[in-house]
């Protein structure tokens, strides 16, 4: 390997490490995290990545602080953690039901969030119903808008359907970045690691 491009890695991983060190936890730090397992780059922060998890983890476990999320942003917050092996409870998607038991009509139109949805729903355990119908409610939801989504939002429909939780380039340049100035960096990152493989 070039001793420019060697270096130029190293700097890189730097900056990433300075955009995700933070002593305040906000969601973008969750879209981060969530950037960087997507891009197969979290084994270069995975102390960094555990701290922001626990202070999520902690933020997740209360109540109030769930009822002022939206569809989207509980969504990631459970999968992340579900996938990093925190024990998270599937109850928090009651609060995104109805007095009659069914998924709220209004996040019918929330693409983002029923993609995010759909993504949690395959990290079910045998026995949470709320996941089997999360999932049904989101997939159908989701393979009905494909006929009125523009081509970029249908080929992330497409892609979250087929592929849960996809880990390549191609589907991060589809995802709105975390930070602007962060994305950037996080590409190239990626790029210069996949020229190696």
């Amino acid at each position: 390997m070039p001793e420019d491009t060697v270096v130029k890695h190293a700097k890189l991983i730097e900056v990433v490490r300075e955009l995700i060190t933070n002593n305040d936890v906000t969601f973008d730090d969750l879209l981060m995290v969530d950037a960087l397992e997507r891009l197969g780059l979290d084994y270069h922060y995975e102390d960094e990545i555990n701290l922001i998890l626990e202070q999520c983890y902690l933020q997740f476990t209360n109540k109030d602080f769930i009822e002022y999320r939206n569809l989207y942003e509980v969504s990631l917050c459970f999968r992340i953690l579900r996938q990093k092996g925190f024990r998270v409870s599937a109850d928090v998607f009651k609060l995104l039901k109805g007095k009659n038991g069914q998924f709220v009509e209004t996040l019918k139109h929330d693409i983002r969030g029923l993609m995010e949805l759909y993504e949690a729903s395959q990290l079910c355990i045998e026995g949470e119903n709320i996941l089997d119908e999360a999932a049904t409610f989101s997939s159908h939801i989701l393979q009905k808008s494909l006929n009125v989504l523009d081509d970029k939002e249908a080929r992330m429909v497409r892609c979250t359907l087929q592929h849960p939780h996809r880990r390549n380039l191609m589907y991060f340049t589809l995802l709105n970045s975390p930070k602007e100035n962060g994305a950037t960096v996080f590409k190239e990152l990626a790029e210069l690691e996949q020229g190696w493989k």
